[in-house]
């Protein structure tokens, strides 16, 4: 195993946890998210389907960069969608 390979996996597990936790926020059985609902539903579904995807390109058919590309995916999307929501919200 090289080092791509076990980081690409560790990224798309840590991935898959953070996606199950955000869809756990939006079924209401957690309620730790800080984020609105919607956004919380868009962060469940970004950072469960990318980090399945990545968990599939890295064990299942092993194309470590591509994977690793898969797994910074969700993080700089979360980024820009976070950025949006904070320039569009209304903080009053």
């Amino acid at each position: 195993m090289t080092f791509t390979r076990i980081l690409a996996g560790l990224i798309a597990v840590l991935n898959v946890y953070i996606g199950i936790r955000f869809l756990l926020n939006v079924l209401h059985i957690l309620q730790t998210s800080k984020y609105s609902k919607t956004a919380t539903l868009v962060y469940a579904v970004l950072f469960l389907g990318m980090g399945l995807a990545g968990l599939y390109f890295s064990f299942f058919k092993p194309d470590n960069k591509l994977a690793l590309w898969i797994g910074i995916g969700p993080w700089a999307l979360a980024l820009i969608f976070l950025l949006i929501n904070m320039l569009t919200g209304d903080y009053k």
